[in-house]
């Protein structure tokens, strides 16, 4: 333990606060608390468009000949907009003066416009209105996501963060199933989208009235066009730490994006699974794999504090996540899928929790942008969203879904002996 919370300062210090500001030392219990359930929330309300409700609704407004071609599109430039506005607002969220606090504004402003961008796509009559909503779904969900994780670093203190981490990974799975659930209650894909929507946004709004935001009291300089610019980058010469921990997790995410995004065409088009059971398969096998996501997140958390080694776990949980895309991959029935699945949900969950930690202990001392690195890191995290549909159709073209799957096990393996270039950090 000592070990870690030395690391923790020497890239922390006190300065993940503004100047102004004291640094904190242990969260709140209703921080502890809340914030979780509302990553959950919002997680929820951004997935079940993204995993059910788009593959269905392009099926539904285009022939099984374009459909692929279509949810590539539209799953590709919304991944692109979640690119670019995570960082974006992220960095707004740093320079934030409301009395509100710097996070609370945009945690309200993007769920409801995330909210209402649900009801476009799910009455959506053709691709374009799809694309549409999609755009502004990914543009109000990442700008209450993106301060949302920022309250980490400025409600929490080193020594907690780890356990903190595991509580915030195990949200996306958790918010995964329950998108799923609420998704296979309902036939028309308008219901499938708002629900969960309604259900999540409500979950983040509760949260953003049971804690103490800081507030930024010295006013920015204004932003130029370099400094709108410097919201999606920082300089990895400067940061040698942070750029190869962005590029481990850029590369196995690629990897997990592969599986994530093409499972619903897997079941139909490689397994010949209807397509009515197609909405309940797919919960079943995000169900299974949150089980083994929350453990794993919340013990992987806790070990990094107590070992103080957070690169072994990263690499030791990305193996395990590759090894299950390989068990997809080769799956010749829906049982050999969800066994696939449970085992890539046991690497993801401690893989979240031990890279949201490790990235903690990397940021710079003195920077006050805590929201805008964290938003460049949710780069590494879209990105392969996007690029993953560009290169998916001529690899399933010439090897199937079994080839995509196992090339993006291959890619996140490579990603994750990266993380040993890292210095400074165990």
């Amino acid at each position: 333990m000592a070990t870690s919370m030395s690391s923790t300062k020497e890239f922390t210090g006190t300065a993940l606060s503004h100047p102004g500001m004291d640094a904190p030392q242990r969260a709140p219990r209703s921080y502890v608390i809340g914030m979780p359930i509302a990553s959950a929330g919002l997680w929820m309300a951004v997935l079940a468009p993204a995993i059910v409700v788009l593959a269905i609704k392009v099926s539904e407004i285009t022939t099984p000949e374009t459909r692929a071609g279509a949810l590539s599109l539209v799953a590709g430039v919304g991944a692109v907009i979640a690119l670019l506005a995570n960082p974006l607002f992220g960095r707004l969220s740093d320079r934030t003066t409301s009395r509100l606090g710097m996070r609370k504004p945009w945690i309200v402003g993007g769920s409801l416009v995330g909210l209402g961008a649900l009801f476009i796509l799910g009455s959506a009559t053709g691709v374009p209105g799809v694309l549409v909503g999609w755009i502004l779904a990914q543009l109000g969900f990442n700008a209450a996501l993106s301060a949302l994780v920022a309250t980490l670093p400025d409600q929490a203190g080193p020594q907690e963060r780890g356990r903190l981490s595991g509580l915030i990974g195990m949200t996306l799975p958790v918010g995964l199933v329950a998108a799923t659930f609420f998704a296979q209650l309902f036939d028309s894909a308008m219901m499938m989208a708002v629900v969960p929507g309604v259900v999540g946004v409500a979950v983040a709004l509760g949260f953003v009235f049971t804690f103490k935001d800081r507030v930024l009291d010295a006013k920015p300089a204004p932003l130029d066009l370099k400094e709108i610019l410097g919201s999606f980058y920082f300089n990895p010469r400067e940061l040698p730490g942070l750029g190869w921990a962005w590029l481990t997790k850029f590369m196995v995410y690629i990897g997990y994006c592969a599986a994530l995004l093409y499972l619903p065409y897997f079941f139909t088009d490689h397994l010949q699974v209807p397509t009515a059971d197609v909405p309940n398969l797919v919960f079943r096998a995000t169900l299974i794999s949150a089980f083994g996501t929350v453990a794993s997140s919340l013990l992987g958390g806790w070990i990094s504090d107590r070992i103080g080694r957070r690169k072994a776990l990263v690499i030791a949980s990305a193996m395990i996540m590759m090894a299950g895309l390989i068990v997809i991959a080769t799956s010749a029935d829906t049982g050999q899928v969800l066994l696939g699945q449970a085992i890539v949900g046991i690497g993801l969950g401690c893989f979240t929790a031990v890279d949201v930690a490790l990235i903690t202990d990397l940021l710079p001392a003195g920077a006050g942008e805590n929201a805008k690195t964290f938003g460049v890191f949710n780069i590494a995290q879209a990105l392969p969203q996007s690029l993953v549909p560009a290169l998916a159709f001529p690899v399933i073209a010439l090897g199937g879904y079994p080839a995509l799957f196992i090339g993006g096990a291959v890619i996140g393996l490579i990603g994750a002996a990266l993380v040993t270039r890292i210095k400074g950090v165990k």
